[in-house]
């Protein structure tokens, strides 16, 4: 499969792709908050964006899927990351949900100062692509809101000394979005992955769906693919 290809799947067959592809996601650029932020991104096979694994197949990392009789089928796995494509794919317009610091100082980044019942939130609306990318979640929170056909999304990071899962919990019982002060949150957090994970959107026919990969060795290989939104958590 090459990147063209992937890319298609990826919007078009998103359940089967995340099921088995493993893609690593870098953030991108959101200035604007209550609102839509689009953002060029590119997809490429992970043929040199970190050590080679032993006898892997170039540009496949290890990743596998099931085959005939039992057998495991190298497949190719994915780098997602803003900027103009090299030797990949161009995903126009895709969405953007930047990563928000609970209580820390860190340039470039919004801090909530320790106050999660009133924040912002990143709107996912009908426009662009149909796609939204977040940064690689490692202890981090996602966070979504359903408004009609949008979603209100936000992506939190705990900060040094306030645990994962207490942040998760804090977000759970007191979450909220400034705009809709008494609209609870859904989450995506720790208690729902041990290691790393990446949240995918994808919409078709005006609605969003949400998907979490999960992975113990930064999506060289999958520890599990859910579909988190709409509906309950679900594995693929």
């Amino acid at each position: 499969m090459d990147s063209a290809a992937a890319r298609t799947k990826l919007l078009t067959s998103p359940a089967e792709f995340l099921k088995y592809y493993p893609i690593n996601c870098a953030g991108g650029v959101a200035p604007n908050q209550n609102a839509a932020n689009l953002q060029q991104f590119n997809i490429n096979k992970r043929d040199g964006d970190m050590p080679p694994i032993q006898g892997a197949v170039t540009g496949h990392l290890g990743a596998t899927r099931p085959g005939l009789f039992g057998h495991q089928r190298e497949i190719s796995s994915w780098l997602i990351q803003p900027g103009l494509s090299v030797n990949g794919a161009t995903i126009l317009s895709a969405h953007v949900v930047p990563m928000v610091n609970y209580d820390a100082v860190d340039v470039g980044i919004l801090d909530l100062q320790g106050d999660v019942s009133a924040m912002p939130y990143f709107l996912l609306d009908a426009s662009g692509d149909g796609l939204m990318f977040t940064g690689q979640l490692s202890g981090c929170c996602f966070c979504w809101s359903t408004h009609g056909a949008d979603l209100w999304t936000t992506h939190v990071r705990p900060r040094t000394g306030i645990a994962a899962i207490a942040l998760q919990n804090r977000l759970i019982t007191g979450g909220r979005f400034a705009a809709a002060p008494t609209d609870p949150l859904r989450t995506f957090g720790r208690s729902e992955y041990p290691g790393h994970a990446n949240v995918i959107g994808v919409r078709r026919a005006g609605s969003w769906s949400l998907y979490a990969q999960l992975s113990m060795d930064v999506f060289a290989t999958l520890a599990g693919a859910f579909k988190i939104h709409p509906g309950p958590i679900t594995r693929l």
